[in-house]
């Protein structure tokens, strides 16, 4: 099996967030990046993957600039078949659509078609989910959406996630897209150390897509404003009943909006 791994670095939390620019690219620059619990997550995915089958070769595509150089170096001290960085710039990288599109044109421009594209289900700093299944739209190619766990069953490869009252499997024909969200069985490992150093002298294609035109232009980024309340806020005490009604008093005045 070929497995593709898609990952973008976020703000390190660890550090406070710096605006020199209104530029994405610029302030990703500006700031120390690491993988996030998700992108960590696809990628250990793909090793247990490779785990249970060991002709299983993993391709880790990593987006952004020169600054996430790190990041590729670090997928490769995971003894990866190959690493590659997708300069970002053309993505429109806040446009779900335009970004999509991109990404599934660096897919289509590798050597070999992946039979599997794992991404995590909050690609960089795509925190609603909505990437991975305009991915799938793009590619023509199913979705499973948040895998947490894969293993092997015979010559079939079973993606895992709980459902609301039951573990959902399913195993699908390839080609297919799967997002994946972090859990305790998919927490990715520590590499070698002999592996880490050899990563460093490692070498690594930069892909390139044609500009994507986006949907809606991105006029700048500034810290969110301060938002003051306006009324206190104050907790309900009492019985159950007693909260109720005080809750209902507070919100009749508005049914006269209705």
């Amino acid at each position: 099996m070929k497995v593709a791994v898609l990952l973008a670095g976020v703000a390190d939390p660890r550090h406070p967030l710096t605006l020199r620019s209104s530029r994405p690219p610029e302030i990703r620059r500006d700031n120390p990046l690491v993988f996030s619990p998700f992108d960590e997550a696809a990628l250990e995915l793909a090793l247990k993957i490779r785990d249970g089958r060991r002709d299983t070769a993993i391709t880790a595509i990593v987006a952004g600039g020169a600054e996430s150089d790190a990041l590729v170096r670090k997928a490769a001290a995971h003894r990866l078949d190959s690493v590659a960085r997708l300069e970002s710039e053309a993505l429109a990288i806040w446009d779900v659509g335009a970004t999509a599109h991109g990404l599934a044109e660096a897919l289509r421009g590798l050597a070999t078609r992946p039979d599997l594209v794992l991404i995590g289900r909050e690609f960089g700093d795509f925190d609603d989910g909505a990437l991975a299944p305009c991915l799938a739209a793009a590619l023509g190619w199913p979705l499973f959406d948040l895998a947490q766990f894969a293993r092997w069953e015979g010559d079939e490869l079973i993606l895992v996630r709980d459902g609301r009252s039951a573990e959902e499997r399913l195993g699908l024909r390839p080609p297919w897209v799967a997002s994946v969200t972090n859990d305790r069985r998919n927490r990715l490992r520590h590499p070698l150390m002999k592996n880490v150093m050899e990563a460093r002298r490692r070498g690594f294609d930069v892909l390139t897509v044609a500009p994507v035109v986006p949907s809606a232009t991105l006029k700048a980024v500034a810290p969110a404003r301060e938002r003051t309340r306006r009324e206190p806020c104050r907790f309900l005490t009492g019985s159950v009943e007693n909260q109720v009604a005080e809750l209902a008093a507070y919100l009749q005045p508005w049914r006269a909006l209705r």
